[in-house]
């Protein structure tokens, strides 16, 4: 795939604002203790209804408070380094090796012609922030 670093991460960041691909920031451990701490709390104080009473008011405040802690798929592709960029463009090189496109035009009319060739590369996408930057992207 003849399509340099850049112009692919141009291609993956139109796609993924496209479809709205947002990382979660690594808040969920944070909503968590907040409501487990409620959760214990209301047990102490009320019992099993305070337990229930508890978790869900904790629940609520654990959402409220990690509400918005996210970063568009986007974002983050534009502010890869140049070595991270490379290795974007390895990762697509070899799983994409069946797609051949000359150039940047050709691989952007191929993705929006064909929607098996778009799914795909938002698969890739997908995985290559899982396996490689261990990041969970939320749809």
């Amino acid at each position: 795939m003849p399509v340099s670093a850049e112009e692919l991460i141009r291609l993956l960041a139109v796609l993924s604002e496209e479809e709205e691909m947002k990382v979660a920031v690594r808040q969920t451990l944070k909503g968590g203790l907040i409501a487990g701490t409620c959760a214990t709390v209301g047990g102490l104080l009320g019992g099993p209804v305070g337990i229930a009473v508890g978790g869900a008011v904790g629940g609520a405040w654990g959402a409220y408070a990690t509400k918005g802690k996210f970063r568009a798929v986007s974002e983050i592709l534009i502010d890869m380094n140049k070595d991270q960029r490379v290795q974007l463009q390895e990762y697509f090189s070899v799983a994409f090796r069946n797609i051949t496109a000359e150039d940047f035009t050709a691989l952007s009319k191929m993705v929006a012609g064909d929607e098996e060739v778009r799914r795909k590369m938002l698969n890739g996408l997908k995985s290559y922030f899982s396996d490689e930057l261990k990041m969970e992207i939320i749809d």
